[in-house]
């Protein structure tokens, strides 16, 4: 870690204030240096077309551009195209490239880069892989500078996913010679973002620099990011205390209270947690019964979870969070009915018993055994506090809590009876949401619903606000009714940031970006 020793010594004998310069950060001609830190190894996965966490999404921000990207502002905007146009049906998109822009190696950017990109997306099978062939149905680079797209439907939300790292473009001639080391070392790739990557000390620190040929390079201030690779959220609280990171995205729970005011920063999470029923054929017939999903639902304590977590979430009464507004101002959650009476909770238990007793299980009895699977202890914590309430309401004791090590690959395979389940959206739209449970994601519940899939739709190509609102509104009437998963919270997200020192950190559903950051 690179110090200011001698200019801090230097200021001390001057009689200056050497506490007001930050630690982390030092001149570069007209540019500033930091160190920040955002997961460790096993996340800094920078393959466009198979990165699936968080911080390496995060991280392809700065390294790689698409045909948008996030501004300062957090919106989307143009980023490698100079124009784009949609045809009168809205299912052609034209795009045309900047002049000015060029990979690190000097060579242009072209169509056939981001033709390449979304090929390579679906064939290498990673998380994101169907992102493009969900919405487009064709693409061709008529030549260098113009990308078409022919879309399978309208799509209003289609500038939000090109603003998505997985449809980046990527240099075919890299791919195809390093195969799977591709993007694994700076040698192994070339960028065509803001920055390059100047070394990568494995289990260690990732370093970016601003390249100087990037088409806005001049706007930038931060030319040196020090990515540091930790996961032990101790460390990382006591780096950023000593002045050492900028940026943290991780901060001990019980050492929150004590950092409210002092760096760290509540968002928005734009994500909800959930519990998810398997309604797929390895699922208990039991949970097949929507009265019985209903009976369970009703009868979770919400107020108690939000209490034992004690994070600053929000009760959930829609699949949606928060911060969603229209034209008129209105929060989509205001806009739509909530799924059930949240403040009503000894109603709402009275009428639980009554569904279970229609179902053949009064007071729990005959109520089969059932396995409710989680990933880690805070989860495991608060699946045991909702079988509690199970237990205490409705006489139900037969359902376990286990924690399993290959959570993900049980859940998607269908080898449990309840899940946790969050959807932690990858952009600001409603869109990201609502499709989570579009046209039979496996992954979610195996819900399958024809007429949810064509509301969905009918948002989603919606040519008004009022149009799309409708739509979504009516997914989410669709899921109150059928409840393939029962929301229970709207988590917030936090980090750790130094605003006493820089301003411009740009935050987007998890996604942090510091292309934008200025020093006070």
């Amino acid at each position: 870690m690179k110090k200011l020793t001698k200019l801090v010594s230097a200021l001390t004998i001057a009689g200056l204030a050497a506490t007001t310069i930050p630690m982390n950060v030092w001149a570069d001609g007209d540019k500033i240096e930091i160190s920040v830190t955002g997961g460790g190894e096993d996340s800094m996965q920078l393959n466009t077309a198979t990165s699936g966490f968080l911080n390496g999404i995060s991280a392809l921000r700065h390294l790689y551009e698409g045909l948008y990207k996030l501004d300062a502002n957090g919106e989307i905007a143009l980023g490698q195209a100079a124009s784009v146009e949609q045809s009168d049906d809205n299912l052609t998109w034209t795009f045309t490239l900047r002049d000015d822009i060029t990979w690190s190696d000097g060579q242009a950017v072209t169509a056939n880069d981001f033709v390449f990109g979304f090929d390579n997306l679906a064939a290498q099978g990673g998380d994101y892989c169907t992102m493009i062939s969900d919405i487009v149905d064709s693409y061709e680079a008529t030549d260098d500078k113009t990308l078409v797209l022919h879309l399978k439907h309208a799509c209003s939300y289609l500038p939000s996913v090109l603003a998505f790292p997985p449809t980046y473009p990527a240099r075919q001639d890299y791919v195809e010679e390093y195969g799977d080391a591709y993007a694994t070392d700076p040698d192994k790739a070339v960028y065509n973002g803001p920055y390059e990557m100047e070394s990568w000390t494995h289990e260690s620190e990732v370093v970016m620099k601003l390249r100087d040929d990037y088409y806005d390079a001049d706007q930038i201030q931060v030319g040196t990011i020090n990515w540091e690779l930790i996961t032990e959220e101790s460390s990382a609280l006591a780096s950023f205390e000593s002045g050492d990171y900028v940026y943290s995205d991780m901060c001990p729970d019980e050492e929150k209270p004590r950092m409210e005011g002092n760096g760290l920063v509540y968002a928005e999470g734009n994500n909800n947690y959930c519990v998810m029923f398997n309604l797929g054929d390895k699922g208990n017939d039991v949970l097949k019964d929507v009265n019985v999903r209903k009976a369970l639902s009703l009868t979770i304590d919400r107020e108690r979870i939000m209490n034992i977590r004690g994070l600053n979430d929000e009760i959930g009464v829609t699949l949606a969070c928060r911060g969603y507004e229209n034209a008129d101002g209105t929060d989509f959650v205001d806009y739509c009915d909530p799924w059930e009476d949240v403040e009503a909770y000894e109603e709402n238990c009275e009428t639980a018993k009554q569904l279970l007793a229609e179902a053949g299980y009064e007071d729990g009895k005959g109520f089969p055994a059932l396995t409710y699977i989680v990933n880690n202890d805070s989860r495991k914590e608060i699946a045991e506090a909702i079988v509690n309430d199970w237990k205490e309401v409705l006489g139900i004791d037969s359902i376990t809590v286990e924690k399993v090590e290959n959570f993900s690959a049980a859940r998607n395979a269908g080898d449990y009876d309840l899940a946790y389940y969050g959807w932690f959206m990858d952009y600001k739209d409603l869109s990201n949401m609502y499709d989570s449970m579009y046209a039979t994601a496996n992954s979610n519940s195996f819900y399958q619903g024809d007429e949810y899939d064509a509301a969905f739709l009918k948002a989603t190509s919606a040519a008004t606000e009022e149009e799309q609102w409708e739509g979504y509104k009516e997914c989410d009437e669709i899921l109150a009714r059928d409840l393939p998963v029962s929301v229970i919270l709207h988590s917030m997200s936090s980090y750790l940031f130094d605003d006493t020192n820089y301003e411009g950190l740009v935050y987007s559903c998890g996604n942090f970006v510091f292309t934008y950051l200025k020093a006070l």
